[in-house]
């Protein structure tokens, strides 16, 4: 699991530890900083999806517009057709960033769920 927001601390290095199995044994005091600063990351890093998903949107629009006249005049403008290129060579991987972030953020949140269950059952 590795993300751009990288940080260190008690916080950091528990959910580093716990984040693919809570150990049983966990603190209570540690269960509420880990589920805090899991919840912290998630915003942050649905935030991060948000944004590549309007730049993948926003470069496939423009792919989109740029199309019919392409087709149009039959790829005889020099400086249309580069620019189609450029958008479609940036679409292909910017499905793989985009989806990469999903994959992220749906197993962030399915730790922070595990987190607020073990919190629960804290009483």
């Amino acid at each position: 699991m590795s993300s751009v927001y990288e940080a260190e601390g008690r916080a950091a290095e528990l959910y580093r530890r716990c984040f693919h199995e809570l150990p049983p044994d966990l603190a209570a005091d540690d269960l509420r900083l880990l589920e805090r600063y899991a919840r912290a990351r998630l915003k942050l890093e649905m935030e991060e999806r948000r944004m590549h998903f309007g730049a993948l949107a926003l470069v496939s629009v423009l792919f989109f517009i740029l199309l019919p006249h392409l087709l149009a005049e039959e790829f005889r403008n020099l400086a249309l057709d580069a620019l189609a290129l450029l958008l479609l060579a940036l679409i292909v991987p910017y499905v793989f960033v985009y989806f990469s972030y999903e994959n992220r953020v749906r197993e962030m949140a399915r730790f922070h769920l595990r987190l607020i269950e073990a919190i629960s059952r804290l009483g």
